[in-house]
């Protein structure tokens, strides 16, 4: 027995020197500049960029009264010079196409009761859907915390995950590749671009919504986590261009809305809020763009401190003008 244990053991720890001294090869091959391992293999997402930055900048010891999470729709989404004028400070941590396993582990590692007084969690119905790797891999490869990294590749249950946690250590030998850090506040970026309806995204502009599992189980935890750690949840999902093919919302709802009450957490749907579906409110078929923003996310505070979920003013000073729109 004895004999079999050492042996097997011999035998994984051969393994693991052959491949990362395969791994190293690959990495260390750089034609034009660029490890020949995003080649030979799929899913890794280079290090660098907004995910990498806002990680970089976000301070866990500092208070913030807003934090967001959530997919593109929220780092393109919530402005925090909006906020500012209402007096609150606010950061940023959404990611593209950000799967609520993601989420939650960034939840766990980076938000507690002390640092963060509300916490806005955007959602939308296609992010739902799907269950790609790639969100998974653009975290492990850009938050700074290792823990976060590692939870989020062994919960992916994703085999690709071994090459993306090995990635991450040896890009530490390495400047990131992405340099595309510019134009984030706190985490945010503006789109100031507008919808062309001549030149239609069929795949954005069209699609079903169906059940990820995955989805809904990591909301269920994170909703769990927040709820244990005392830290306040709103959920947003924000809105949408009227020309958008929007199918099956009501299933995504029914999918989402137990868990919400379950946990006693509010949801405001503003997919067809009034005024801010046109077209000319969005960069393309799914993001708010300049001028829409900051009608949006003055619709949200000023309901958010309506059902007294904010304070009207965290710092003394009087509230800027709101529009005058009706949530729906």
């Amino acid at each position: 027995m004895k004999h079999l244990l050492k042996s097997s053991l011999i035998f994984l720890g051969s393994l693991v020197v052959v491949y990362l001294a395969l791994f190293a090869v690959l990495f260390f091959i750089q034609p034009g500049g660029i490890p020949f391992i995003y080649r030979a293999t799929q899913g890794n997402l280079w290090e660098g960029g907004g995910t990498w930055i806002k990680f970089q900048k976000f301070n866990k010891e500092e208070k913030w009264d807003v934090i967001v999470l959530g997919s593109s729709h929220a780092y393109r989404g919530y402005d925090p010079e909006i906020f500012k004028q209402h007096g609150y400070k606010m950061y940023n941590l959404g990611t593209s196409n950000q799967h609520m396993m993601c989420t939650y582990f960034i939840a766990k590692n980076y938000l507690n009761k002390d640092n963060c007084k509300l916490l806005i969690l955007d959602i939308y119905d296609k992010v739902f859907s799907n269950n790609h790797i790639e969100s998974k891999s653009d975290l492990i490869q850009n938050v700074c915390d290792d823990k976060t990294a590692l939870q989020t590749a062994l919960a992916s249950d994703d085999l690709r995950a071994i090459n993306m946690i090995a990635l991450r250590y040896f890009n530490k030998l390495e400047a990131p590749l992405n340099h595309d850090t510019a134009g984030y506040t706190n985490g945010y970026k503006v789109a100031a671009k507008f919808l062309d309806p001549r030149k239609k995204d069929e795949e954005k502009m069209k699609w079903t919504y169906s059940t990820c599992e995955s989805q809904v189980k990591y909301l269920d935890k994170l909703l769990a986590y927040c709820k244990e750690a005392g830290i306040p949840v709103v959920v947003a999902e924000h809105p949408l261009p009227a020309i958008y093919t929007m199918r099956h919302h009501e299933y995504f709802l029914k999918d989402v809305e137990p868990i919400f009450k379950r946990h006693g957490v509010p949801f405001y749907d503003y997919m067809n809020a009034p005024g801010l579906t046109g077209i000319r409110m969005f960069s393309d078929p799914t993001h708010l763009n300049h001028l829409s923003v900051p009608i949006y996310n003055n619709l949200l505070i000023r309901d958010l401190q309506r059902d007294k979920r904010l304070p009207l003013s965290t710092n003394g000073t009087a509230l800027v003008q709101q529009p005058d729109l009706q949530r729906k």
